[in-house]
């Protein structure tokens, strides 16, 4: 089992700023919520397919769990000015914490096709935590996997090698330029994905799939799970 360390940058970051915290334990409010089945209990269509939902996707259900999660440390009232030189646009106040937001200027992603209804100022999450991996291991940060619902601001990816890195992460985001209002304290707003760096090559191959076939046609006798109980392995984030 490998470690990921996280150091706060200094002693009154304990207790003030929300540490990391396995994804598991801060699923999507829409996925507690979404029933398993379409009706109140599986029924299967002449067909042979049952009336499963997202819920039952054990792809999906092991992208949120990937990794850890930060969240936002305090509410953050964001409110809109005319003032393009405060903040771009957008004044920000927290509660009874430090600043930890930070602008870029628009020259620095000037290609950047910025999506539709966000502001063309990207801002940064200050992290306030050094993120430390074993030797070869990096880290993949991004917008919290299926955390979209109702959120204002748009975390934009990166991978940094947190093995050799020695200062902490900060994390660009996009925010509606429609927003005015507050983000409230817990909401995520990045998850860190460690994974081992290593050489890849791509080859398109010929060869026969009959045998990857007749062992996929096996897992047609059930009409549950099959993905599950026949070929997903458990990730294991602590």
């Amino acid at each position: 089992m490998k470690t990921i360390t996280f150091i706060p940058l200094n002693d009154d970051i304990v207790g003030k700023f929300n540490p990391p915290i396995p994804a598991y334990k801060c699923l999507p409010d829409w996925y507690n919520h979404q029933p398993a089945y379409t009706e109140d209990r599986m029924v299967v269509s002449e067909k042979g397919i049952p009336n499963i939902t997202i819920k039952k996707c054990m792809p999906v259900l092991d992208d949120m769990l990937a990794g850890y999660i930060l969240t936002l440390q305090s509410d953050l009232l964001v409110t809109q000015t005319d003032n393009d030189e405060t903040h771009a646009g957008m004044q920000w106040s927290v509660n009874n914490s430090p600043e930890f937001i930070s602008t870029h200027s628009t020259e620095q992603v000037s290609h950047f096709p910025i999506p539709n209804g966000f502001s063309v100022h990207p801002f940064k999450f200050t992290n306030y935590w050094r993120i430390k991996t074993p030797p070869g291991y990096s880290c993949m940060f991004r917008h919290p996997f299926y955390h979209t619902s109702n959120q204002p601001f748009y975390t934009l990816s990166g991978i940094v090698d947190t093995d050799l890195h020695p200062v902490s992460v900060n994390f660009p985001f996009l925010i509606s330029k429609y927003f005015g209002g507050v983000i409230e304290e817990g909401v995520p707003i990045v998850q860190i994905i460690p994974f081992k760096r290593q050489e890849w090559q791509h080859e398109i191959s010929v060869e026969d799939n009959a045998a990857g076939v007749k062992e996929f046609d096996k897992t047609y006798k059930k009409w549950m799970h099959r993905y599950k109980d026949n070929f997903r392995r458990e990730k294991r984030w602590r």
